[in-house]
């Protein structure tokens, strides 16, 4: 019959198999499978037809019924080895970025389990403690400098409280970035913060808080402990609100008791995260640092006034031995005079700087018999008229140790020492005089 020539002719034609039947497992031949090709060949199963076979859901796509024959014949092609490829990268690719993803969240997970089971190591692996210090510094000494300007400044007494001030904030900036501190901001804790003051309650407290097991100590292949390791993860990251500030920087924000936030930043560091930062609440760090404004101006008050007392019982107390150190002073310097001799006293004429016209002089020899050194020497000259009375006297310095009195007088007078004095009296001796003097030792400075 013509009808089944053609069908015969394409059957033998090398077409590729196309897909003309959508199917979910391999059809073979059989009953079924001869009943559907009867079906298509009599026009009872059109394209787009749905029909039921070996429990299969099927459909014909189009009107070529030796195609169809064909394709249920054909054995099923295994899957691309190429394609299994790329899809096995692209689960890799999508693995890698979803841990990258999630890394910050498992290092604030570790953190948040070496806080609760107070493991000063893993908490110190997680934290970068010289840029946690750096931080805090900064947030410190802003405040300070704020605080200070208001309260200190403008006082008399801002010159000695500044520097106190500043110690005991370097101080109390020490007392904050410790495991024990980092443990205490990690849950809420803001009465650390104010340890500087005194307010040493919270290392007591430290010391009794109940310490958490590890949750992955001892865990087995069962559900039981798969819960118990999902509840220990939700439950930690629940404590703060975790979220990406940019691509390098991680926050962790977390409540603390006084209802501010202590905010924990995490920075990328190659493969791994650090907390590099801790933001306090400002509220106990203000009055943390009043109060050790406060502490110190008060120190630097009661520091000025005691002072004031000291130096008025100071000199009330030397106006008292005043009079006795005087006295006593002053018989040393009188016992002293005796080891003093003025020898060869003379009148006669001599020259200023060894030129000039002679002028009327007098001359001595000064002795030092004793075993003192004298920083100053001063000598009187008494002057007599004819009648033997003294018309006039003049107190001159052949010793006097001064740094503005530049000269041979200004060495001081060893002990067996000798000098020779003279003085040119043209200047100040009185015109009734007469050539008789005298010349005494009058005052003396002996050195310490």
């Amino acid at each position: 019959m013509p009808e089944a020539a053609a069908p015969e002719e394409a059957v033998k034609a090398p077409q590729r198999p196309s897909l003309m039947i959508r199917r979910r497992k391999k059809v073979t031949e059989g009953v079924a499978a001869q009943t559907v090709i009867a079906d298509i060949k009599s026009g009872q199963l059109k394209p787009s037809d749905e029909f039921s076979m070996d429990g299969i859901h099927w459909r014909r796509l189009d009107s070529h019924v030796q195609l169809a024959k064909v394709f249920a014949e054909a054995p099923e092609k295994p899957p691309s080895g190429k394609k299994g490829l790329l899809i096995f990268l692209f689960l890799l690719l999508l693995g890698g970025l979803a841990g990258v993803y999630a890394h910050p969240y498992w290092v604030f997970y570790k953190t948040q389990m070496a806080v609760d089971s107070r493991n000063v190591d893993q908490l110190s692996q997680e934290v970068d403690y010289s840029a946690v210090y750096q931080d805090i510094k900064r947030q410190v000494d802003s405040q300070w400098n704020g605080i200070a300007a208001q309260k200190i400044n403008n006082t008399p007494y801002a010159k000695s409280a500044l520097p106190k001030g500043r110690i005991l904030v370097d101080r109390w900036i020490n007392t904050l970035v410790t495991p024990e501190a980092v443990m205490a901001y990690s849950k809420g804790q803001t009465d650390v913060i104010g340890f500087a003051t005194g307010k040493k309650s919270s290392k007591k407290k430290a010391s009794q808080e109940k310490v958490t097991p590890d949750p992955w100590a001892n865990l087995g292949l069962n559900v039981e402990s798969a819960v118990t390791i999902f509840n220990s993860v939700s439950g930690v990251l629940a404590r703060a609100d975790l979220g990406y500030r940019d691509v390098n920087t991680f926050t962790a924000t977390v409540q603390a008791n006084n209802r501010e936030n202590f905010i924990f930043r995490y920075e990328r560091r190659g493969m791994d995260w650090k907390v590099t930062g801790i933001q306090l609440p400002a509220g106990p760090m203000s009055a943390s640092l009043n109060d050790i404004a406060q502490s110190t101006l008060k120190q630097a008050r009661n520091k000025a006034r005691a002072g004031k007392r000291n130096k008025k019982i100071k000199k009330v107390e030397e106006d008292k031995k005043q009079p006795v150190q005087v006295a006593k002073l002053a018989n040393i310097k009188k016992a002293y005079m005796a080891n003093l001799e003025l020898r060869n006293l003379s009148v006669g004429k001599g020259k200023k700087y060894l030129f000039g016209s002679p002028n009327p002089g007098i001359f001595a020899t000064l002795l030092n018999k004793g075993n003192r050194t004298l920083n100053e020497l001063e000598i009187t000259i008494y002057f007599y008229n004819r009648q033997g009375a003294i018309v006039s006297e003049k107190k001159l310095y052949p010793v006097s140790v001064s740094k503005y009195r530049p000269g041979r007088d200004n060495d001081p007078l060893g002990p067996n020492s000798v000098k020779k004095v003279g003085y040119l009296v043209k200047k100040f001796a009185p015109a009734s005089w007469t050539g008789k003097v005298q010349m005494r030792v009058t005052h003396i400075v002996l050195k310490d």
